[in-house]
């Protein structure tokens, strides 16, 4: 535990830069510090979620601006290492995991990412594992047409499942509230991790944003159908059903307040005899307080199976929760508390997960940052009593 506790007092002791690098092909190109995009990084202000949605220019350049022929422009990378202590206790009280690992979490390439012509972008995000090959986190092209105060934008290619902002966008710690990381079994959906090939189109007006997706949707596994070897089984009912998805986002203030929903409608096939109908329900509300920013958010579902056996659905609704506070002690030094609920399953006893995570983020004006968290989780087995996990992950990274 020795190096755990010295990384976290070195996290908290590193108060003295002064401004940190944005995106840095972004920050190269406008000459911005962080702060101009992010309110603590990676969750963005409503400069970076405009210039996000503008296709990585600024609104009142749409239409206007000029592709760059700066190279550093449009490339990034960036890799993470991490050290991580877990220890489970299961329903019985024995331990059965104790693991103290240093590994390499992952490298990163953005390597056609920003804005050209008039009116296009692109965000191309490839990471690497150790053992793995290339996964494509995004590949889409964006187009945006308007004026400032309200434009229409279109996407299409692989991407993250939506946009979010404040309670609804990238969290500050190194894990997602539970209900957007856990699935219903025998399901695999889950609301984030799923980067899906798809078509979407949006508008923009003053501090409203609107989002429709049609996405091909999910293999039998789990995975996204993105085609290659991510490719549905033929044959199976689902094979030729689409995804659909609305995201909409009200912004409040400029620093994190405001509110957005969240509709899915999607099917899959869990094996070669089942049927997944599944809807997604969500509803994120965030506002600051002086240096503190509070969010929350609330998500309900409905799964029915039906199989050729059984032809009347079965159906499972599931829902969660999380409330949490972020404080802002410094420019670039963030902490924050989260509170965790989620039940997969409406209809059973003793089967819902609580958690507790805590963390601190800090970047450097180099690309460099670091951010502590620890989880407690606890996870009813029924009768037998609780599964309980402990999580302390401290992650290194640099972004140029």
């Amino acid at each position: 535990m020795r190096v755990y506790t010295s990384c976290l007092i070195l996290l908290v002791c590193m108060v003295i830069v002064q401004t940190a690098t944005a995106m840095p092909n972004f920050a190269r190109k406008y000459g911005m510090s962080c702060t101009g995009c992010h309110n603590g990084i990676p969750r963005l202000n409503e400069t970076g979620f405009k210039f996000r949605a503008a296709g990585f220019r600024m609104p009142d350049e749409i239409g206007k601006g000029e592709t760059s022929t700066n190279v550093g422009d449009y490339v990034a990378a960036r890799t993470q290492i991490r050290a991580d202590w877990k220890q489970t206790e299961n329903a019985g009280g024995a331990v059965t995991t104790n693991s103290k690992q240093l590994t390499f979490h992952e490298v990163t390439f953005y390597p056609i990412t920003g804005a050209f012509a008039k009116n296009f972008a692109s965000l191309v995000e490839m990471s690497f594992l150790s053992d793995e090959a290339a996964e494509i986190e995004n590949a889409y092209v964006r187009y945006d047409a308007g004026e400032e105060r309200a434009f229409f934008s279109a996407r299409a290619g692989v991407m993250h499942p939506f946009e979010g902002y404040g309670a609804s966008d990238r969290p500050l710690s190194l894990s997602r509230p539970l209900f957007q990381t856990a699935a219903v079994v025998p399901s695999t959906f889950t609301p984030w991790g799923k980067d899906e090939v798809g078509v979407e189109v949006g508008y923009d007006v003053d501090n409203t944003s609107i989002r429709g997706t049609v996405f091909n949707g999910l293999t039998s596994a789990g995975k996204p159908a993105q085609g290659g070897g991510l490719t549905k089984t033929p044959g199976l009912p689902s094979y030729n059903n689409k995804d659909f998805q609305v995201f909409a986002t009200q912004r409040l203030t400029d620093d994190g307040g405001g509110l957005s929903g969240y509709f899915y409608a999607g099917w899959m096939d869990p094996n070669s005899a089942l049927q997944n109908a599944f809807q997604r329900y969500a509803l994120y509300a965030g506002y600051p307080v002086g240096s503190a920013l509070f969010l929350g958010g609330f998500q309900a579902g409905k799964d029915q199976f039906t199989s050729a056996t059984a032809p009347n659905p079965a159906d499972i609704s599931s829902n969660g929760f999380f409330g949490e506070a972020d404080y802002n002690a410094s420019e670039l030094l963030w902490f924050g508390v989260r509170y965790d609920r989620f039940d997969p399953s409406g209809d059973a006893s003793d089967d819902d997960i609580q958690a507790v995570t805590g963390f601190a983020n800090y970047s450097f004006d180099t690309g460099l940052q670091f951010i502590g968290e620890y989880q407690y989780k606890d996870s009813k087995k029924g009768s037998t009593g609780s599964q309980k996990d402990h999580a302390l992950q401290v992650r290194m990274i640099f972004i140029y």
